[in-house]
Formats: structure tokens, sequence, C-alpha cells
């Protein structure tokens, strides 16, 4: 008897799905610097085509083209911060499909954030455009001028951003199934905590 009630006033066994380890405070900033990036260059974007002034349209693509600089920038140190430092491993529950499928999805998310500004940049210097980062210096132009390639690179730039729009709804999406349905704490381990934190 005494056992048993030794056993039955212990705490429950968090198992493996528990909160547990989380992302270091480098990969946090960078995530969420990125995601506000995105949605800033979004919003700069769409207003930039759909304004009827001119002076608008010149500022929003201006913020637009700068922030699309500084998701390049973020994206490339964030890959190489997650290929040397170790990435805390997915709830034990996850099946095998929702693995492969989760690194797939952070595989083409990386290569379309890159794609887009790339794209962006040979879209405007083929046109011989500059590139102003917020007002601070031009990038410089490695394109030959060409209004056939300038334009073959903006649509695929316009067409990009579908893609993105699409990923970032199953990366959301995603995001909000663990945590409100399966409750395996996925989502926390992104947000600042007092957990185990990998580098």
């Amino acid at each position: 008897m005494a056992v048993a009630k030794e056993k039955s006033s212990r705490a429950p066994d968090p198992g493996p799905d528990s909160l547990g380890e989380k992302f270091g405070p480098v990969a946090i900033f960078l995530h969420w610097a990125i995601a506000a990036c995105i949605v800033l260059s979004v919003a700069f974007g769409l207003i930039s085509g759909f304004a009827d002034s001119a002076e608008v349209t010149q500022a929003t693509l201006a913020i637009h083209q700068s922030l699309g600089v500084t998701i390049f920038v973020l994206a490339l140190v964030r890959v190489v911060w997650r290929l040397t430092h170790p990435v805390p491993p997915l709830p034990a529950s996850t099946p095998r499909s929702q693995k492969i499928a989760a690194a797939l999805t952070h595989l083409t998310l990386y290569l379309i954030l890159f794609a887009l500004p790339v794209t962006g940049y040979v879209g405007l210097a083929a046109r011989g455009r500059p590139v102003t980062i917020f007002g601070l210096f031009d990038l410089p132009n490695v394109v030959s001028r060409s209004i056939k390639t300038s334009a073959a690179f903006q649509n695929v730039h316009n067409n990009l951003q579908y893609f993105l729009y699409g990923l970032l709804v199953l990366h959301i999406g995603a995001a909000l199934y663990h945590q409100f349905v399966m409750k395996d704490g996925l989502l926390a381990r992104m947000w600042p905590r007092k957990a185990p934190a990998a580098p």
C-alpha cells in the first residue's frame, strides 16, 4: 500500500512530446526577423502595385526592394546557422510523413526566399534601374541591360510570390495544428521561454 501511495503521488512523466528543448535565441531572432520582413515586404509590394500616385509607388517599391535584400541576407545567415548548430528534434509522436513534409517545406521555403530577391534584382537591374537599400547605397549592377531579360525575371518574380504564400499557409497551418490539435508544444519551441535551449 505504501508503494502504491508513493507511485500515485509522483508527477506524471512528461513524455517525449513535452515542450522540452527549444531553438536558441539566435535562431528564434532570425526566424521572427525574416517573418516580419516578409509581411512588410508583401504589404509594401501590394501598395506599390495598387497605388495611384507615382511618388507612392516609387517610395513603397524602394522599401519593398530593401526588405527583399534584407530577407536574402537574413535567410543566408539562417541557413549557415542551421547547418552549424543542432536543430531540436520534432516531437516523437510526429509521423515520419510529416517530418519529411516539414523538411521539404523548409527547403522549398528557403529556396524561394533566395529566388525572390534575386529575380527581383535582375528584373530591375536589366532595365538599368538602381536597387537602393533603404536610401543608403545602391547595389552594384552586374546585369547586362535587356528588356527581354528584365521581363522574364520580373514574370518569375511575380509568380514566385504565390508559391511563397502557399508555403507560408502550410507552414503556419502545420504549426497551429501541432499546437492546438496534437498539443505537442511544437510552436513553443520558437517562443522565448525558460527551457533547455539548443545553441
